[in-house]
């Protein structure tokens, strides 16, 4: 076999790998990216405003990263509800109750681990989170926001606790 082929076979051959090892980068790289996805937001029920102000139910170890980016937007969650009546006698066949304090409205994180998702840049895993916003005088839930996302950085996402706030600012 003369020398050119020899040389023109190599040369195709590089190419061929070249082009192979262009497309298996893309592949890595596009088959693992994951992207900030939209939250999804079901409204129960007529409604009106609700306030910027909630409590979490429950414990849960993401009360204050979930606190922390709603502070970032203007949302208030306290960490207990406060309930106090205020008797007043009117008359002597008349007593008067009030309500004095407390948040009516609450917030109930269930926040699931095993979606087999782990950031790359970080080590972080993700999560699906879903957060119902619950009258508490009527013991309704009128508002689910469900959002999957990274517990902390992954560059270039948000963590899941800023989506989330974002998702029910948008509501208020």
């Amino acid at each position: 076999m003369p020398v050119e082929d020899v040389v023109i076979r190599i040369e195709q051959t590089m190419k061929n790998i070249q082009l192979l090892f262009v497309v298996a980068i893309c592949a890595l790289v596009l088959g693992c990216q994951i992207s900030d996805s939209g939250a999804k937001v079901t409204k129960i029920g007529e409604r009106g405003a609700l306030p910027k102000k909630f409590i979490i139910i429950g414990d849960t170890e993401f009360e204050g990263e979930l606190t922390a980016s709603c502070a970032e937007r203007g949302v208030q969650i306290k960490p207990l509800s406060t309930r106090q009546k205020v008797t007043e006698i009117e008359s002597p066949g008349r007593i008067v109750e009030y309500k004095e304090a407390g948040y009516r409205y609450a917030l109930k994180l269930n926040v699931r681990h095993d979606t087999g998702k782990v950031c790359v840049f970080s080590g972080n895993h993700f999560v699906d989170v879903t957060m119902a916003v619950i009258d508490i005088e009527t013991n309704e839930s009128l508002l689910i926001i469900r959002q999957s996302g990274p517990l902390g950085a992954c560059p270039p996402l948000k963590p899941v606790w800023d989506l989330l706030a974002d998702a029910l600012a948008k509501q208020l």
